[in-house]
């Protein structure tokens, strides 16, 4: 699909098309985040109704005891070990889960990233698996200097950058700098970014 006659950039500069596109991504991103969001809210105060209205009330020597379901968050020092069984059971689960999705992830992004350096001829791709070094053949595979690795590394700076580095490595590759948005769709965006730039 072709977006150019939708976004008419062509009497602009090469930076003010770069300027454009962040402005129309970080709208685009706040608009998303605000539909996601806006549901959550609703049904957060529904459950609290709910809970609340749940709350069991006895009646004992003349005390009223109201028995809530709600976790008691007033101790700020909850270990693992003061976890009953169950609630272990499951953040194990969530542990093997977020592990597990965080290895494949890292997998998949630094074999993608080693194909792409290798499409454009950048030396050291495999440099592409180990953490740090990654970031240099990321700046490298958007065709600027590998000094940029250390603004990578710099607070804010390095969302710019990062930005920067996100729309100018499909144009590298011959395609639309529009394929950077793929990296903000939540959870698949990442794995469509770059599985995208590497096999096609």
């Amino acid at each position: 699909m072709d977006f150019s006659r939708y976004l008419r950039f062509n009497y602009l500069s090469g930076t003010w098309r770069r300027i454009a596109i962040f402005f129309i991504t970080l709208f685009a991103v706040i608009g998303l985040q605000h539909l996601i969001t806006q549901p959550i809210l609703a049904t957060s105060s529904s459950l609290s109704n709910a809970i609340a209205s749940s709350s069991l009330v006895t009646q004992n020597s003349d005390q009223l005891i109201s028995q809530s379901s709600t976790p008691d968050f007033s101790n700020p020092n909850i270990t693992y070990d003061s976890l009953t069984e169950e609630q272990k059971a499951l953040a194990n689960k969530i542990f093997l889960f977020a592990g597990t999705f965080g290895l494949v992830l890292y997998v998949f992004t630094s074999f993608c990233m080693m194909k792409i350096a290798d499409k454009l001829d950048i030396p050291n791709s495999w440099l592409a698996w180990i953490p740090i070094a990654q970031l240099w053949v990321m700046v490298r595979c958007a065709g600027k200097p590998g000094w940029w690795l250390i603004l990578l590394l710099v607070p804010l700076v390095n969302i710019v950058i990062a930005l920067i580095i996100l729309f100018e490595t499909p144009t590298r590759l011959g395609k639309s700098s529009l394929f950077g948005l793929l990296a903000f769709i939540p959870i698949l965006g990442i794995f469509l970014y770059y599985g995208l730039l590497a096999f096609t």
